[in-house]
């Protein structure tokens, strides 16, 4: 996503409106020229980093062991792009992968596609519970799936997977952590009442947040901020962090995450 676009809004849908974007900062960029293209005044606050694992035995094994899956499921970018690096640093080629692939959400697949692969299932909406409803036909016991994903990533989709009596072998490409260096800065603005709305894209931001932020909180601190989430399973978090939510994207991508902050907020 580079520029706005029919889904999220015309230019000038969200004039006057400041919006704080928790993202990674590798992919908080994208997301600020959107909104700045949209007229708002965007604010990054990457929240978090992506890291490799400190021990990697468990997901080079399993990459020596590519061409025995008969699925490999990958639900972020990000799992996309530290599993082939790590392919790549052990010389073992994108060929390797014999098994069928299947991607949560159109931007996990078009980063497969960059990389040769076809993507054989793409859930209609873009959760592990919508990949399981498409895959389960598919799905047969005793097939072997390969999950490379985030150390915080939630269980449900191996467990899912296993009670269908699938053999799933789950593995850490990459680690999250909290980078609040702007921690006090984004809190200056916060109780300025200088942002409008919070932008989550993850559980994990919220979280991440939340705990970054746990030095700046006062009562009040956020009553004048919409809190906007991409899907139900981030918003559940914010609620369980004690946020109240104000936006929840019906299609779970960033572009309809800007497209129900729109039709919340709008413009001047």
């Amino acid at each position: 996503m580079t520029k706005p676009d029919a889904q999220a809004g015309s230019a000038g849908a969200l004039t006057g409106k400041r919006i704080m974007v928790t993202r990674a900062r590798s992919q908080v960029r994208e997301l600020v020229d959107t909104i700045e293209g949209l007229g708002g005044e965007a604010y990054a606050f990457p929240i978090l980093k992506m890291v490799e694992p400190d021990d990697k035995r468990n997901l080079d094994e399993a990459i020596a062991k590519l061409g025995t899956f008969d699925w490999v499921i990958f639900t972020s970018v990000n799992g996309v792009r530290f599993f082939v690096e790590r392919m790549r640093e052990i010389g073992v080629g994108i060929e390797a992968i014999k098994g069928q692939v299947a991607a949560v959400g159109p931007k996990t697949a078009a980063a497969l596609t960059e990389q040769g692969l076809n993507v054989a299932v793409i859930p209609s909406d873009y959760v592990a519970e919508g990949l399981l409803t498409s895959l389960h036909d598919q799905l047969k016991p005793g097939q072997r799936v390969l999950l490379p994903r985030a150390d915080i990533a939630r269980k449900t989709l191996p467990k899912e997977l296993a009670a269908l009596g699938m053999a799933v072998t789950e593995v850490d490409v990459y680690h999250t952590v909290i980078d609040g260096e702007q921690a006090p800065e984004a809190a200056r603005r916060l109780r300025n009442k200088e942002i409008d709305s919070i932008l989550f894209t993850s559980s994990s931001t919220v979280t991440h947040f939340i705990q970054a932020m746990a030095p700046f909180a006062e009562k009040g601190w956020l009553d004048q901020v919409k809190i906007a989430c991409i899907g139900p399973i981030t918003a559940e978090t914010a609620r369980k962090n004690g946020l109240t939510v104000h936006v929840v994207a019906t299609e779970f991508t960033v572009e309809g995450l800007l497209a129900a902050l729109i039709e919340k907020l709008g413009g001047k």
